[in-house]
């Protein structure tokens, strides 16, 4: 651990493409672009650093395949709050843990102004890249997001979905059924906390195609279960004909919120943990926007950020999902200690399967019985005294393990396999790819040098896959050891052997999410 630190400096940009050196043999169906995002640059001058790893400016990368010949890109995210900061020297917009400074451009009286504005948000989309049909956007966790260039890594304009469907706060990662409509979870505090269902059409429903967010819709709109606070959201579970979201006690005070840039406070400083409440299953049809009236409540609190996929099964709702026990893990990402080579193993995350039975009469359930009734797992459903359903997970795989994928294919249906990694945890998965099997838990590992860290595997199926696991996973990997070239790393998702790596003369930024974009991009 005594190089950890060396994953936190400045990122620097590569322009232009620049071969990579390519050890082993690329499948020759490859091609296309994989495309990361991720906080890139963290010291905005030689006095100054953002407090927390998720604050520093996005930097996007991508490795683009043609055959059997890889190049290398990088690019900053010319956001708002990127060419302020550059400007300032200090974030203008709030952030995840540093709170945001006067805007030097402004003057005396518009800056008065602006300080008790509690609707502008950070556009430093470092979170995640999704695709919607042929438009590639990055986001973060506000209302606002950004169309990016697939090809330059150009930044495009700034998307306000505010305007749109008036949320404040919106899912890093929206997720697009089998019929092309993309949905995604959001946040509102103006008016009394609520969640939002967002809906966007397919292509043939659309009016306008070259925007598809203005033709976004509000599915359901759902009242928080607190009148001055909701739950924080990174992501959610869709199946086939429901959305699911873990209503958790990881609480976003409304009014902290509305003068956090009055009191100087970060976004973390208006967090609050509340493990008493524990965590509530929201259940809705996706299609009608009804809300299941049956309330599912996890026996222990939990945080979670990534779902890792949910389908239907004879009548239950499937969950997979990543829990920390608690939110430390906001904690250990502060600079000052990851630059300090601090990062203990402590209070790690879990995969673990949640199943919620589909019930439409509560009253008619008795108390006491067990209503998991698929075989071959050991959660638990039971109505108990109070009137909810007390739902308890089952572990699956060794803790110390986040960043799930999967084929796509098998999205909100059943499957078999995820993909994920350790990160930076010290635990059973460190340095480490893995590969999962849900079902027994058995598990397959590429593992790197103690100086090696990975990104987010992604999951790229080979032509004509009939097997579910027959393709290849793409990461990228930082090694921080002196004289060591980063690379982009192949692995055939069946063995979980190296069949490929593309060493890279410049810095592979240590990126959030990802994704792979055919060849016409």
């Amino acid at each position: 651990m005594e190089l950890f630190k060396e994953n936190f400096h400045n990122a620097e940009e590569c322009v232009e493409p620049v071969l990579t050196k390519s050890k082993g043999e690329i499948p020759s169906w490859l091609c296309g672009s994989f495309v990361r995002v991720g906080p890139g640059k963290f010291d905005l001058s030689e006095d100054f650093s953002v407090n927390h790893w998720m604050d520093g400016l996005a930097i996007m990368y991508k490795f683009s395949i043609n055959g059997g010949q890889v190049s290398f890109r990088s690019k900053y995210l010319r956001s708002d709050a990127y060419k302020k900061a550059c400007v300032a020297q200090k974030p203008i917009f709030t952030e995840f843990g540093t709170h945001s400074y006067p805007d030097p451009s402004k003057n005396i009286f518009s800056r008065m102004i602006s300080t008790f504005d509690a609707h502008v948000m950070t556009d430093n989309c470092s979170n995640t890249v999704t695709c919607i049909e042929d438009n590639v956007f990055v986001a973060t966790e506000t209302c606002f997001i950004r169309r990016v260039d697939p090809v330059t890594l150009d930044t495009k304009e700034k998307v306000d979905l505010n305007k749109y469907t008036s949320v404040n706060f919106a899912s890093s990662h929206p997720l697009t059924d089998a019929s092309g409509a993309t949905y995604n979870l959001g946040s509102s505090f103006m008016g009394g906390p609520k969640y939002h269902v967002l809906r966007v059409p397919p292509s043939d429903e659309k009016k306008n195609c070259t925007e598809p967010w203005m033709n976004a819709r509000v599915v359901a709109n759902i009242p928080s279960s607190w009148r001055a606070s909701f739950g924080y959201n990174h992501s959610f579970g869709m199946s086939e004909n429901y959305i699911v979201f873990c209503e958790q006690p990881m609480l976003l005070n409304t009014l902290k919120l509305a003068t956090s840039q009055v009191k100087s406070k970060s976004l973390h400083e208006c967090m609050e943990w509340h493990p008493q409440e524990k965590v509530k299953f929201i259940v809705l049809n996706k299609n009608t926007g009804e809300v299941q009236k049956v309330n599912y409540i996890c026996d222990k609190p939990f945080l979670v950020f990534h779902h890792a996929n949910t389908y239907e099964e004879k009548g239950h709702l499937v969950v997979d999902l990543v829990a920390y026990p608690n939110p430390e893990i906001l904690n250990k990402l502060y600079l000052n200690k990851v630059k300090m080579n601090e990062y203990n193993k402590e209070d790690p995350p879990q995969l673990v399967r949640f199943v919620l039975p589909l019930v439409h009469d509560i009253q008619s359930v008795p108390e006491g019985q067990e209503l998991v009734t698929i075989p071959g797992t050991d959660a638990s459903a039971i109505k108990v005294r109070e009137g909810h359903i007390q739902v308890t997970g089952m572990d699956i795989g060794e803790p110390g393990w986040d960043m799930p994928t999967i084929n796509k294919a098998y999205s909100a249906k059943p499957y078999h396999y995820v993909y994920g990694t350790g990160g930076w945890d010290q635990g059973y998965y460190k340095n480490a790819v893995s590969k999962i099997d849900v079902d027994s838990g058995r598990t397959w590992l590429w593992r790197g040098t103690e100086y090696q860290y990975l990104s987010e595997p992604i999951f790229v199926g080979a032509p004509n896959a009939i097997d579910e696991d027959d393709g290849v996973l793409l990461a990228s990997v930082c090694d921080v050891q002196p004289g060591k070239s980063d690379f982009m790393l192949v692995l055939d998702a069946r063995t979980m052997e190296e069949i490929a790596r593309c060493e890279v003369s410049a810095k592979v930024p240590n990126g959030l999410h990802g994704i792979f974009l055919p060849d016409k991009f």
